[in-house]
């Protein structure tokens, strides 16, 4: 039986605007990470409430907004098979969407306290959020091969990192939630990293998860993303259409279909039939909003049916109802890469 460890390690007081970083000790490998903001938040002087920004218009998603993005950087030792550089730069929102798939299909904006901030309005709220990282992978049926290795060396005695650092943004101010609001908001409270590990005899596969938006300016048939990694190998993608900024609230009037070509894969799917897919290989609960969201996995359970990024052609047709640049695409990709030999 491997061994398991899993507890809160470590925290910092949330201050607006400045960025928090853990050091992760080493030791096992890391199926999950979770960071928590554990805070009260009071909002004064609100003459206008704004507009919510993405999750602050879905229900209790507002808290999301306290937290920009979340990256994980690791700095590789000499000799290293395992590669150097950011491991994760994310947004919260593309975290807790992909999420959905881990949590028998259901979203989780917050576990309890007001998440939903008032919509903007004077008052003081508690929140406890709770922003996942999943580095293990449920739909794979070695569902450990991509945990983070966090051990001080691999199978073949060569060190791994010097250091692994959990670097979390914070949120300055309430437009950034609300956009214009006229009000001001104060955090109290703490920033914390907490996550399950677990002890493995083999080495695991590195992992990269990564999220970026494209403008989209006008409608196009054969839209091609120039931001798309072309590195690696493709575990997954969940494409969240966004509409009307400064909302970018999730639609469904954007993404008409996908079409994708490689040496490994022809694919071309509407944008309905994808979510049909989700519901039929039970990824998202039919009781749960899928607006907007297009999850695409390309394993089949096997990492080695993952689609190498080189060479992997990709169009999206898609619409722009609210004009040049104020509809986008928030594309969220998971990639694995063979270590070193």
């Amino acid at each position: 039986m491997a061994f398991e460890d899993r507890y809160n390690r470590a925290q910092f007081a949330f201050t607006q605007g400045v960025p928090v970083v853990f050091n992760l000790g080493k030791g096992l490998n890391v199926l999950s990470g979770r960071v928590i903001i554990n805070a009260t938040v009071t909002i004064t002087n609100a003459g206008a409430a704004g507009t919510p920004i993405t999750e602050a218009g879905v229900g209790t998603g507002a808290a999301l907004g306290l937290v920009r993005r979340i990256k994980v950087i690791a700095n590789k030792a000499a000799g290293s098979r395992y590669p150097n550089g950011e491991l994760v730069n994310c947004t919260p929102q593309s975290l807790c969407r992909y999420a959905i798939q881990e949590r028998q299909g259901k979203m989780v904006a917050e576990l309890t306290g007001t998440g939903a901030l008032g919509a903007g309005v004077a008052g003081v709220y508690n929140v406890y959020v709770s922003i996942p990282i999943y580095f293990g992978d449920t739909l794979n049926n070695n569902n450990v091969q991509t945990a983070l290795n966090m051990n001080p060396v691999d199978s073949q005695g060569n060190p791994i990192y010097t250091t692994v650092q959990v670097q979390v943004d914070l949120a300055a101010t309430l437009t950034e939630i609300f956009s214009g609001s006229g009000g001001t908001m104060a955090v109290a409270g703490m920033v914390q990293w907490e996550d399950d590990r677990i002890g493995l005899t083999t080495d695991t596969v590195p992992l990269v998860q990564e999220d970026h938006e494209a403008l989209i300016l006008a409608p196009n048939n054969r839209f091609v993303d120039p931001q798309m990694p072309s590195d690696g190998f493709f575990n997954q993608w969940l494409i969240m259409t966004q509409q009307g900024t400064p909302g970018w609230q999730l639609s469904n009037a954007i993404l008409n279909r996908i079409e994708m070509q490689g040496s490994a894969l022809n694919y071309k799917q509407y944008a309905l039939g994808i979510q049909q897919q989700m519901l039929d290989d039970g990824i998202y609960d039919p009781s749960q909003s899928m607006t907007g969201q297009y999850f695409l996995d390309w394993t089949k359970g096997l990492l080695g049916n993952s689609n190498a990024a080189p060479g992997l052609n990709h169009f999206f047709d898609i619409n722009n109802p609210s004009g040049a640049g104020a509809d986008r695409l928030r594309i969220y990709t998971r990639r694995w890469f063979p270590l070193a030999a």
